[in-house]
């Protein structure tokens, strides 16, 4: 979510056993600048993850 709802944007990371058959079902994990240490700044967080 590189352009909102906040303001700098928001990554979620999906594990992939989440959505492979038969795979656990694992927390997704939020990160948001300002946040378990991130800064916060910038304008596009989460643009290009991989």
């Amino acid at each position: 979510m590189a352009y909102g709802p906040d303001t700098y944007g928001t990554l979620y990371a999906l594990p992939l056993s989440n959505v492979t058959a038969d795979g656990t079902v694992a927390p997704v994990t939020t990160y948001q600048p300002g946040q378990s240490g991130l800064p916060p700044a910038g304008a596009r967080f989460g643009y290009a993850a991989r």
